[in-house]
């Protein structure tokens, strides 16, 4: 077969892979043996979640597990080349004199194990919010650099695998979006957020991006979900639903109260792990990783807010009997509502004879049954 046939027919395949992941692997042992190279990779290194995760023509168990776990984070060349723009071509040397590559612990101890050599060709196809993803053929020690021809075959095939893999992404985005489980989300009165196990948020119904936009208590940092009082918990329940369930694995997500300054209300986070029926949905040797868990937020602030207007519009309560109203809810009586509103008990006691009138109620019991049973129904403007 030509080489003009080669390429033909490894661009009909890289369109198909666009549509099939399961085809990545065959597009890169055609690219290999087109160009004569030992080995094909695409790999993607995710620095906000420090994950590495990758595919190549063939596969070397214990070594690919070594340089995920370890020589990932420590091969000086990644650095270098998510400098450079998705679809330029590089060599090793483009990233890094081999004179000094040679002499780093990741060619001495991983690369030479390998038998890769210094002979290589690659690309970026994605350099976005931390995440960089990358196509390589190395060959094997001891060979000649690639020819032109060889150079030119990796170059007009990289422009369409660049492509197909954006056409990937913008397909699995889509169908994220438009989900059915994501549309029953956003019908949800309730903020829920869909994360990944590094807390990427994958989708946000408005309640929740309504939080995020205003930086109540949870914001978004370079694409994850953090709270605002600095503290890790969050990011450690949702990264436990990635682990499983059972007795040696810790804990699977859980609650937690995010404080967001004085005299404001805890914002209530629920985080649940959520278990996909297909394990092969997420593709994170091109940076997309399935929903690892549904992080729930309730405001409180928010509860108090609607019971008012739902107060104010059913029984005509003036703003300061609303308030008192949501004070009494607490249980603690009247003198310590009174307290917290900062007035006196003689006004509370004569606004709380006014709200009696007004919603049909006689003692304070009563009141505390209709309240709470319009906070449970939220029925707001009704």
């Amino acid at each position: 077969m030509s080489d003009d046939s080669k390429l033909i027919a490894l661009i009909d395949l890289v369109y198909e892979a666009a549509l099939d992941a399961d085809l990545w692997p065959t597009v890169l042992a055609k690219l290999a043996d087109a160009t004569g190279a030992l080995q094909a990779i695409i790999a993607t290194m995710d620095r906000r979640a420090d994950t590495f995760a990758s595919i190549s023509r063939r596969a070397y168990p214990d070594l690919e597990a070594s340089y995920k776990e370890y020589w990932a984070f420590r091969n000086p060349l990644w650095d270098n080349a998510t400098a450079l723009p998705a679809g330029e071509v590089f060599s090793l040397d483009t990233l890094m004199p081999r004179h000094d590559f040679v002499k780093t612990p990741v060619f001495n101890e991983w690369w030479k194990t390998a038998d890769y050599g210094l002979e290589m060709l690659g690309a970026n196809v994605l350099v976005e919010n931390k995440v960089s993803s990358l196509i390589c053929v190395v060959n094997a020690r001891g060979y000649d650099p690639p020819t032109g021809e060889q150079a030119r075959f990796f170059e007009a095939a990289l422009r369409h695998i660049v492509r197909a893999a954006r056409i990937h992404r913008r397909l699995w985005t889509l169908d994220l979006t438009h989900d059915a489980a994501r549309e029953r989300l956003e019908s949800l009165r309730q903020g829920a957020i869909l994360v990944d196990a590094a807390a990427n948020v994958l989708f946000a119904n408005a309640p929740a991006r309504a939080v995020l936009e205003k930086g109540d208590g949870l914001i978004l940092k370079d694409g994850c979900l953090a709270s605002t009082d600095g503290a890790d918990t969050l990011q450690r329940l949702i990264a436990s639903c990635a682990r499983g369930v059972g007795p040696l694995r810790g804990p699977v997500g859980g609650e937690l109260g995010v404080r967001r300054g004085p005299n404001r209300l805890c914002l209530r986070v629920t985080v649940t792990p959520l278990r996909s029926k297909d394990p092969a949905i997420g593709i994170p040797w091109l940076g997309l990783r399935p929903a690892a868990a549904i992080v729930t937020v309730d405001d409180p602030e928010t509860g108090r807010r609607q019971l008012a207007q739902n107060l104010h519009n059913r029984f005509g309560l003036t703003g300061a009997e609303t308030g008192l109203a949501t004070e009494i809810l607490k249980g603690d009586g009247r003198a310590a509502a009174a307290r917290r509103r900062g007035i006196s008990v003689a006004t509370a006691r004569a606004q709380l004879s006014s709200i009696f009138e007004k919603t049909g109620t006689h003692r304070q019991a009563e009141l505390v049954h209709l309240l709470l049973e319009l906070a449970d129904k939220r029925e707001l403007g009704k």
